[in-house]
């Protein structure tokens, strides 16, 4: 009841009390006997008439006249209706007399004796209406208490409208004039006005609708009947409050956040501001507050930081991606750019110069790999992925992939092997070119990431929900990654941390590229993996119907193709005129070269405006065009050739790899489409098949011949190659019985000399495929080694001496790149005139096997010769200073041969010659 009366209105309340005080003060006059009692005043009345009919029986009794007695009663009865029922009786209790008829319901009884004389002799009993109901209900049929309940009612109503108008004309906010209120109203913050005790004293409009509550009926409200909230959820304290402190101390409080939570559950937070108001005495007699609502600013707040978040993130990960991707794009290129300059410089020679190009051209395809992997997530990302599903075999396309990474796992002495668990298909119906792309990025993350140990690539064939499916895993003994490192590992430019990029390198694409190319394939790539334990990545493959395809056993599975040299294509090309229409000039420097080899005339333009005019003036065969130049693009100039009705084939050479660029060149009118960077063996094969070409048969291919590097027409070089052919075809002879013994530690060793001594006379086809026979010999996987062992075979049927690699009289002379001044002269002869010595004394030590006196002369050479510079000398001086060290007679051989030809290929100015002779003559 009390909880019930404090959630009313003060002015109900109040009314409430007086009017109780009221009632209470009734009840007490009743109880006091200061308001007449009806029900006792009738009551009196009954015993009185008992009385008046006790007397008349008295007399009647006196002269024994029982029957005037009875008709006596009846009289009474009959003029009092409200008797129902009397009777007579003797003192024995005998009824003497009885008039009425009694009755079931309740009566009331008058009992009063009857005397004669001084002796009790009888007594009347009188049985009355009862007017009121027996029991607790008849008190309320009382006319006292119908007063009192009459005057209650009508006080409250009074009480009740008097009090309104009362509190009205004492209610603090009417000391506001009504415009102001109105005011105060029309505002779109909330504002309360509180007394000393956090009572609510004035509230407008605003606040009202935020609790949902009208104005009236929050005025008396204690403050803390609400439900506040702090912003950092801790416990909400009044005293601690704005408005508490602002009463406490007397100090405004301003731009403190609170939240409250209403009655419906809505939540809103505002911004207070407390005012203080003062009293004369200085304290503060109450508190103004302002509410003002910024939930909706506070919501802006958190999704405008949570996008801040996601922003840094982002430009985070576009900063490290922008940072890794210029250290990956800056290493290959200051290699292409650095032995690019050495090569004009012309610095090198002969094997080093074929060294400084490979070096050119394997960086080269590793940064155009990474803007191919770039413009691989730029398609996967626009949801462009373009299949070529045909029938391949799974296991030699992980063969291929096996042989193209075996040289870093080898690097790193890491062990790489395949291993099937069970037979396959022996071909799957899916996109090769990705799938190879797919298991290359996931076979070399995990060597690159592996620092000892091994990387295994296993296949299974399992049961998936719509038929047969695929599971390679690629497991590796690396570094492994975090429960938390796992959650992002297949996001673009994520790797699991920056340190993880630095040191191990790479864009952070792979991985993602990887993944879409197989969902797009209809599998999938999860990952496993333990800290510091290594990982494991399975990737699903759908083989699609291979429902008639033969199994392999594992066996056969290990089994790979031949590696044995097979000759480029040679084509028989008719007599034609080719225009070549590109603003680059290195590209039609590039491409007249290419296509004067193949016996073509060749015709160039810068632009399309002049390759149009040229096409117009003369007649070609082929217009071989690229897309975007200057003046007029690739398309107006096709454009306007086929409009003018020239129908002769006009090939697209363009850098755009994007989708959709083929299909573009072809409606324009182009007849066909190249991508740049150019690929020769591509260009040709597509210049032949336009000009009508024919490749020529097998019979009629020459011979592949696999050359030395070294200069054969060098007698020295000549002998040392000869001797190499020579012990080689007895060598080849000890592997096949050593593989057929299953000899695999003689295997090894026989493999590992070939693959040092071949790269010394110049060999270096030899140099891979020994590697890996090292390897698959020393791991006793004779299936591999059987293959490359008839690779190596073919290879070495293949090896011509008598052709030479470079004519005597072709050899680039050597000179110093020191300024030819009085200054460096002398030290440059003098050093030409010592290094003939010195190579003689090289021979004599090498004769007597003084490999450390052999290793300091080297030594010697290598700083020296740079010094002068006879850069050429550097790298064959460190080698040969190493074989020294590790006494590697053969090896040593080679070098020392390679610091002969460089020795007789220097070349002396006359001034330089004079003054060797001058600075000669003064030292004798």
């Amino acid at each position: 009841m009390f909880k019930f009366l404090k959630t009313q209105a003060t002015r109900f309340r109040i009314t409430l009390g007086l009017v109780s005080i009221i009632i209470s003060t009734m009840l007490l006059g009743v109880f006091v006997g200061l308001m007449p009692d009806e029900h006792k005043e009738y009551t009196k009345g009954k015993v009185a008439l008992a009385e008046a009919i006790a007397a008349n029986s008295t007399l009647v009794l006196t002269h024994g006249d029982v029957r005037r007695m009875e008709a006596l009663l009846a009289l009474m009865i009959q003029r009092a209706p409200e008797i129902r029922y009397g009777k007579v009786l003797n003192d024995s209790g005998e009824s003497l007399a009885t008039v009425g008829t009694p009755t079931l319901e309740p009566m009331e009884k008058v009992d009063v004796p009857i005397f004669s004389g001084e002796k009790k002799w009888g007594r009347v009993e009188l049985y009355f209406d009862n007017p009121l109901p027996q029991g607790f209900l008849g008190f309320f049929y009382q006319k006292p208490v119908h007063y009192i309940v009459f005057v209650a009612i009508i006080s409250f109503f009074f009480s009740y409208f008097y009090l309104g108008r009362m509190l009205k004309m004492l209610d603090p906010s009417q000391a506001i004039p009504d415009r102001v209120r109105s005011a105060l109203d029309t505002m779109a913050e909330g504002l309360l006005v509180l007394d000393a005790k956090q009572n609510i004293v004035l509230a407008n409009e605003a606040f009202s609708l935020i609790v949902d509550s009208k104005q009236q009926d929050l005025l008396g409200k204690n403050i803390d009947r609400f439900k506040w909230e702090n912003i950092d959820r801790s416990e909400f304290k009044m005293s601690e409050s704005p408005w508490g402190i602002a009463l406490a101390k007397g100090v405004a409080q301003t731009s403190i956040r609170v939240r409250l939570k209403t009655d419906s559950e809505n939540v809103f937070t505002f911004m207070v501001n407390c005012s203080p108001v003062l009293t004369d005495a200085g304290k503060a007699g109450g508190v103004l507050i302002s509410f003002d609502d910024v939930t909706m600013l506070e919501k802006k707040e958190i999704e405008l930081q949570e996008s801040r978040d996601q922003a840094d993130i982002a430009n985070r990960a576009k900063s490290e991606f922008l940072a890794n991707m210029s250290h990956e794009i800056r290493t290959p290129m200051n290699a292409i750019m650095g032995f690019t300059e050495v090569l004009r410089r012309g610095y090198g020679g002969g094997l080093k110069s074929t060294e400084y190009l490979d070096t050119i051209a394997s960086n080269s395809t590793h940064l155009l790999n990474l803007i191919n992997e770039i413009l691989d997530l730029s398609k996967v990302e626009a949801g462009r992925i373009e299949l070529e599903v045909k029938q391949h075999p799974l296991h030699q396309i992980i063969h291929e992939v096996m042989d193209v990474l075996r040289i870093k796992a080898e690097q790193k002495n890491i062990q790489l092997e395949y291993k099937p668990l069970g037979p396959l298909p022996e071909y799957v119906h899916t996109d090769a070119a990705k799938l190879r792309q797919i298991i290359t990025n996931l076979v070399g993350n995990a060597i690159k990431f592996t620092e000892k140990g091994m990387v295994r690539i296993q296949t299974n064939l399992i049961s998936g929900a719509h038929g047969r499916l695929i599971e390679v895993a690629i497991a590796d003994s690396g570094i492994g990654m975090s429960r938390d490192q796992l959650n992002n590992v297949f996001d673009p430019f994520v790797q699991a941390d920056s340190s993880i990029t630095r040191k191990f390198g790479g864009t952070g694409l792979g991985l993602t590229i990887s993944k879409r190319f197989a969902q797009a394939l209809g599998g999938d790539i999860t990952v496993s993996s333990e800290l510091g334990k290594g990982s494991t990545f399975n990737l699903i493959i759908n083989p699609g119907d291979v429902s008639d395809v033969p199994l392999l056993q594992p066996q056969q599975l290990l089994e790979k193709r031949s590696q044995s040299v097979t000759a480029q294509k040679r084509w028989q090309i008719p007599q034609s005129r080719v225009l070549v229409v590109d603003d680059s000039p290195e590209n039609r420097t590039l491409l007249s070269l290419v296509l004067g080899n193949l016996e073509l005339e060749v015709c160039c333009a810068e632009n399309g405006k002049q390759g149009y005019e040229a096409a117009m003036a003369s007649s070609f065969d082929l217009i071989l065009m690229d897309v975007q130049m200057p003046e007029m693009d690739g398309y107006t100039a096709v454009g306007l050739m086929r409009e003018r009705g020239l129908d002769i084939p006009i090939i697209a050479l363009t850098a755009h790899a994007m989708k959709g660029i083929e299909d573009k060149c072809k409606a324009a009118g182009y007849s066909g489409y190249l991508g740049k960077p150019i690929q020769i063996d591509v260009l040709i094969e597509r210049v032949a098949l336009e000009l009508g070409g024919t490749e020529q048969p097998n019979s009629d291919v020459l011979k592949p011949e696999v050359r030395s590097k070294l200069d054969v027409s060098n007698p020295a070089f000549k002998g040392l190659i000869e001797q190499f052919v020579s012990r080689m075809s007895a060598q080849m002879g000890e592997m096949k019985r050593a593989l057929g013994d299953g000899q695999h530690q003689k295997l090894s060793e026989l493999a590992h000399w070939l693959k040092g001594s071949a790269g010394t006379v110049g060999f270096h086809e030899f140099t891979e495929p020994a590697a890996e026979l090292e390897i698959a010999a020393r791991n006793q996987n004779w299936p591999v080694a059987g293959s490359l062992l008839e690779g190596i075979e073919s290879l070495f049927n293949a090896v011509d001496v008598k052709m030479p690699q470079a004519v005597a009289s072709e050899r680039t002379p050597i000179r110093s790149n020191l300024p030819d001044t009085d200054v460096f002269r002398p030290l440059i002869a003098k050093f030409v005139e010592r290094l003939e010595g010195q190579i003689q004394t090289m021979e004599q030590v090498y004769a007597e096997h003084d490999y450390q006196t052999l290793a300091d002369m080297a030594h010697w050479l290598k700083g020296a010769a740079g010094t002068v510079g006879f850069n050429q000398f550097t790298v064959p001086a460190r080698k040969l200073e190493e074989a020294a060290k590790a006494a590697a007679h053969q090896e040593i051989k080679g070098y020392m041969v390679e610091i002969s030809a460089l020795h007789r290929a220097i070349e002396l100015s006359s001034s330089m010659e004079n003054s060797g002779k001058s600075a000669g003559g003064g030292q004798a």
